[in-house]
């Protein structure tokens, strides 16, 4: 299983497949590719898709189809449903609805995610309330987000995230700096500095209290799919 490349600042967009998409320890199953319905955003619902997979594998350690729907009733799938309709109103050149739709975002579940942000497939939002996320933030897959984070700019310049990376409640993320491939940061951390791949970081300002390698995630990923096929 080889790591994802993460995004970069010059406003690379998410990849086209969700075909390959590794998830991180409790996200480990992948997910298979579903032709979109006749008159979908192909892009918006196989994004929608993976997102309500990885929420689900999060939740119960399993994905598919009929338990991936009943996402749609967790906190966060609003959040997450709306943000994803702004993005692909963007792309269709309609941002003055996409608009609207972003108003509606903040205004029902108290997040605000940039219409220009570009987050990667596997989104996964635990909890709305106090979510921040600045117009040029770049992430890629799999990033799980707990409440009243903020990712924003410092001087013009937006943080760029790997793939897989975790972040705790009340996290702040600001300025020009690099997150790694699974990155976990702490909850009520101040990151300004660049997280190597595979850190832990905590504290204000945070620091690096933990090194995982890739195989120590994919030891841990392979323990987890063990464990939850025997629950």
């Amino acid at each position: 299983m080889s790591e994802t490349t993460a995004y970069t600042a010059s406003g690379a967009s998410a990849p086209d497949s969700a075909d390959d998409a590794a998830f991180p320890g409790f996200l480990t199953r992948q997910v298979d590719y579903v032709p979109a319905p006749a008159g979908w955003n192909p892009i918006l619902f196989r994004r929608l898709r993976t997102d309500l997979f990885a929420k689900s594998v999060f939740f119960h350690g399993k994905g598919g189809r009929w338990r991936s729907l009943t996402m749609l009733l967790k906190d966060g799938a609003l959040t997450t449903l709306l943000y994803r309709l702004v993005s692909a109103l963007g792309r269709m050149h309609l941002g003055f609805i996409g608009a609207i739709f972003y108003k509606l975002n903040s205004m029902l579940t108290g997040a605000v995610i940039g219409r220009g942000a570009q987050l990667g497939e596997g989104l996964v939002i635990l909890h709305t309330h106090g979510i921040v996320i600045n117009s040029t933030v770049r992430a890629g897959r799999n990033m799980i987000l707990g409440h009243n984070v903020t990712i924003g700019t410092e001087k013009g310049r937006a943080p760029v995230l790997g793939d897989n990376v975790y972040i705790g409640t009340g996290a702040v993320i600001i300025g020009g700096i690099r997150v790694g491939n699974r990155a976990r940061i702490g909850a009520n951390a101040v990151v300004n500095k660049d997280v190597p791949d595979g850190a832990t970081v905590a504290g204000v300002p945070a620091r690096v209290i933990r090194m995982r390698s890739l195989e120590e995630d994919q030891e841990a990923s392979s323990s987890d799919a063990k464990s939850s096929n025997d629950a």
